[in-house]
């Protein structure tokens, strides 16, 4: 590990596309263990991916970061701007007769040499771990277009950013042996690895666009609490001492241990989301409650009834998510409600139900309180 007397952790997401559930899961982690620790979160951009990278995933990934309240400590660091860095690194092994320009179908890359023989390290969460590096075979570490691949900037960038601990991914254990021989070529002491769970659907296979929304731009939209997806996600692979269900913000930061992490893929059940929502929403002080409804229905929304802390109070026991108050009680907001004409056929036209509605308007403008939701349930 790098001789730093402080834990120093990051999420390093690549701007490819907008930020999924098991990134935040991967990014939570990560910023749990430094708060725990009472050590330093950082954020990398890997960019290197010329045609992939866009600057509005990056813009969507760090609001995402900051809605969710998990704030970093240092400037973030992009590897776009750091080139030279790798490339340096890179000429620094040909030198040491560790690495070589390879030439293949008229393009010159660099490969790292992998000696033939076993590779060995300890897992945080798997315990030991043993590669064969005969299997390995030699790896390009700078394309032809002199941009570096994942595993020397990676390796480059933590070192330089004095990383203490690498949390990431099971699908990044094959890379570590990789990672572990550059630096001892380099001269560097790497950093501790923990290889968490992977995110999986209700069905057990990896999380994907099937199982529904991945993206947390999506579930921020529905209505979702950061809260909540926070502590959803962060049973994902992990339990704490207490085995509670119903986490803050603050007891996960207390409490979460990068031994607690469990050896085995994590089920993504968004019913249980939603449970949990609900469960942070009913828990919320009132003030709070209220300015997150009108934070999520919006200005336009909120200025089309003067009875928006009524409204929410009358339906908070009732909904899961804040969209939910958004399509039951969308007549409160609607000038002009449109009715279905086989419901109004069936339920609206007869004298029977004319009376039954007159009737119980009489009760309400005597009886009703609607700043009482379980005594309007009582009428």
């Amino acid at each position: 590990m790098p001789s730093v007397s402080q834990v120093r952790v990051r999420f390093a997401p690549s701007p490819t596309g907008s930020l999924h559930i098991g990134g935040v899961r991967t990014a939570l982690y990560n910023y749990l263990f430094s708060r725990s620790t009472k050590g330093v979160f950082l954020i990398r951009i890997e960019d290197t991916d010329r045609e992939r990278s866009r600057p509005e995933y990056e813009k969507e990934i760090l609001e995402s970061l900051e809605w969710l309240g998990l704030r970093w400590d240092e400037p973030v660091v992009r590897q776009s701007e750091r080139l030279e860095s790798y490339r340096d690194a890179a000429q620094t092994l040909i030198r040491k007769g560790l690495a070589y320009v390879s030439e293949e179908e008229g393009r010159k890359a660099i490969k790292m040499k992998c000696p033939d023989r076993p590779i060995r390290f300890n897992d945080l969460v798997h315990g030991p771990i043993h590669f064969d590096g005969q299997g390995l075979g030699d790896f390009v570490i700078q394309k032809s277009d002199g941009y570096p691949t994942y595993h020397l900037a990676s390796v480059v960038d933590d070192h330089h950013m004095r990383i203490s601990h690498v949390i990431r991914g099971d699908d990044h254990i094959s890379n570590t042996p990789r990672h572990l021989l550059l630096y001892e070529a380099l001269g560097w002491t790497p950093p501790e690895f923990a290889h968490v769970p992977l995110v999986f659907g209700t069905d057990r296979t990896p999380l994907s666009k099937r199982h529904g929304h991945i993206s947390l731009a999506r579930y921020r939209e529905e209505g979702y609490l950061a809260s909540a997806l926070l502590n959803d996600l962060a049973l994902l692979g992990w339990s704490p001492p207490s085995h509670r269900e119903f986490l803050t913000r603050e007891e996960l930061e207390s409490e979460f241990r990068l031994e607690d992490i469990n050896k085995t893929n994590a089920c993504f059940d968004p019913d249980k989301l939603k449970w949990l929502n609900s469960e942070h929403l009913r828990k919320l002080p009132p003030d709070r409650y209220v300015k997150a409804v009108e934070e999520f229905l919006g200005e336009a929304m909120v200025n089309r009834t003067d009875r928006v802390r009524e409204l929410a109070l009358l339906f908070r026991d009732r909904i899961q998510t804040l969209g939910d108050l958004r399509s039951q009680a969308s007549y409160f907001f609607e000038e002009d409600i449109e009715l279905e004409p086989q419901a109004v056929s069936k339920y609206l036209s007869n004298q029977e139900t004319r009376a039954h509605l007159e009737a119980l308007l009489n009760v309400l403008e005597k009886e009703g309180d609607f700043s009482d939701p379980q005594g309007l349930e009582r009428l």
